[in-house]
């Protein structure tokens, strides 16, 4: 016959597996507080070694279930943050595509009319500078409107001061040797008696006016807001693979050294040259701070100073 006390015995079991069952329910709900009491009965002495096995088992399970959900979380908040950078990257991408076919288009529609002008017979420098003010004063508005309609950071683009110091000294470091070399060729130059600067000395004078100065510092600062800000930077993120940066580099140079056709075949070897330096500073340092003043200065050496680009 069973017994009062076996009754009682198996009675208090009972009642410690409801509650292991409840509590595993509640783990397999979410409830991962509830493994506490899992734990509490694997530790207890009172109860049979089955039964602190099984509450052991039980507890270690919920804790892998809960480590694996973590995990999951974790796995999904991470690839919520690529989507988002993903669906950012493919709107940049086309804006980008969209800016520099905006760009190819004015270029072209400025060619067009440079051409149609010097076969009309206007071939007056007021002319060509109008033109070329209206390409860059066309080509600044189109980046501005795409910039502010999509609301990309300006940074984005090389308006930033974050590492200027930096891309100024290092710009004007790297600059040293070009200014060096274009002296040397202004003094091999006038030694050639063909040369159209035969005779001259090396260095023009040169007695600039603020005004003079002014209007071809902004101008520098619009050529490079867009062959580097916009072209080039739209060029790398339209391209891909490994020489995507030089190839931009050498796109967005080419075409802006085609804007100086109408000055001398000189002009635009310099441009190009120029852009390539001028590329790759920006791709180093991605402000437009180094490059500017480093153009300007460039600029006023080779132009004003040495006599070359008017060669």
């Amino acid at each position: 016959m069973v017994t009062e006390n076996q009754h009682s015995v198996s009675g208090r079991l009972a009642g410690v597996l409801r509650k292991l069952s409840a509590s595993a329910r509640r783990v397999a709900q979410g409830d991962y507080g509830a493994a506490k009491h899992l734990f509490q009965v694997s530790g207890a002495e009172l109860e049979t070694p089955e039964l602190r096995e099984l509450a052991e088992i039980l507890g270690l399970m919920s804790v892998k279930i809960e480590g694996r959900e973590y995990h999951l979380e974790q796995i999904l908040a991470e690839l919520k943050i690529k989507n988002a950078e993903l669906k950012l990257n493919v709107a940049l991408r086309t804006e980008s595509a969209f800016l520099f076919c905006s760009f190819a288009f004015l270029f072209f529609i400025y060619a067009i009319a440079l051409a149609g002008m010097f076969h009309l017979g206007f071939n007056s420098a007021i002319a060509k500078t109008v033109m070329t003010a209206g390409l860059v004063a066309a080509l600044l508005a189109a980046a501005g409107i795409s910039v502010r309609r999509h609301h990309y950071p300006w940074a984005d683009w090389g308006f930033t001061w974050k590492g200027s110091r930096r891309a100024l000294w290092e710009s004007l470091l790297f600059g040293i040797p070009l200014a060096l070399a274009a002296i040397a060729l202004k003094w091999m130059i006038v030694q050639i008696p063909a040369s159209p600067l035969f005779g001259h000395s090396i260095f023009e004078p040169f007695r600039p006016s603020f005004l003079m100065l002014a209007t071809y510092a902004v101008g520098v600062i619009a050529q490079e807001i867009i062959s580097r800000g916009f072209l080039q930077t739209s060029l790398e993120r339209i391209l891909t693979g490994k020489y995507k940066a030089l190839m931009a580099v050498l796109t967005a140079s080419l075409l802006f050294a085609v804007a100086h056709l109408h000055y001398s075949l000189s002009a635009v070897l310099a441009t190009l040259l120029g852009g390539f330096f001028f590329g790759w500073l920006f791709y180093r340092h991605r402000t437009l701070v180094g490059v500017c003043v480093v153009h300007f200065l460039l600029g006023i050496l080779l132009g004003d100073i040495l006599g070359i680009i008017a060669m």
